[in-house]
């Protein structure tokens, strides 16, 4: 019966391929495989990068504006200097009192010299409301401050904190230079302030020629503790610089005059 059945089954693997072929080809084609799905993986790997920088690049130009990107219509820059305040320790005490006003204060050439300063004053649309000038001295004897209607005699002092007696001035008769001024001497050291705001001059109007802070407002500046020690130590208006100096409306006097 085996002979028989070995007959039978003896062509029945006739025209296949031998085994060792065959077992070639499955190795083979499971290569192949192994590639096409490699291949597919990294084509799929770059099309994500691509669609990753793609939406990245797409969200920055769309988020964040260029350099050179024009402000957006309605807002208009400014066109009055703001000042500095970090560079003139003066101004720095003036222009929060000036802002509070709404309007704008700026350096007005010729600006400083020793022992002065002198600024410009605008409401927002940049209309010119006078100036602030501002001067320090050294008073170390008692002080006379001058009164305005009886040259020679002494007007009597007003005192504010830390020992700073002070006198103001305000003159507001004149249609051509209206004036808040203060004179402010600190005695312990005989350190002294004129702060003086006049309005634009040639206006022939009392309106239009008010100074852009009021005679309280100059008072608040030069009764400030601070405003005395806002000048250099060694700066005042004296000496070779006393002829740059402001032109008060009331001079201080010094004892060389």
């Amino acid at each position: 019966m085996t002979v028989q059945l070995n007959r039978l089954l003896e062509h029945v693997l006739d025209g296949e391929p031998q085994l060792g072929d065959e077992i070639d080809a499955v190795f083979r084609r499971a290569d192949r495989l192994r590639r096409r799905r490699t291949q597919a993986l990294v084509a799929a790997g770059v099309a994500v990068t691509a669609v990753i920088v793609a939406t990245g690049y797409a969200l920055t130009t769309t988020l964040m504006p260029g350099k050179n990107a024009s402000p957006p219509a309605g807002v208009a820059s400014s066109a009055v200097p703001l000042p500095s305040t970090v560079a003139d320790p003066v101004l720095a005490l003036i222009a929060p009192i000036v802002d509070g006003r709404k309007m704008h204060i700026y350096p007005r050439p010729p600006e400083r010299g020793s022992g002065w300063r002198q600024y410009s004053v605008v409401d927002q649309d940049g209309k010119p409301r006078g100036t602030v000038e501002v001067a320090v001295y050294t008073v170390a004897e008692d002080l006379c401050f001058p009164v305005l209607a009886a040259p020679g005699k002494c007007a009597k002092t007003e005192w504010a904190p830390a020992g700073i007696e002070y006198v103001r001035y305000d003159d507001d008769r004149d249609l051509d230079w209206q004036v808040h001024q203060t004179i402010a001497r600190r005695i312990t050291d005989g350190r002294t302030v004129a702060v003086m705001a006049t309005g634009e001059r040639g206006t022939d109007n009392a309106s239009n020629g008010k100074p852009g802070l009021t005679g309280a407002q100059i008072e608040q500046i030069a009764t400030d503790r601070r405003f005395f020690d806002a000048f250099g130590a060694a700066e005042q208006c004296s000496g070779p610089s006393s002829g740059a100096c402001p032109a008060f409306k009331v001079p201080v006097p010094l004892p060389a005059d």
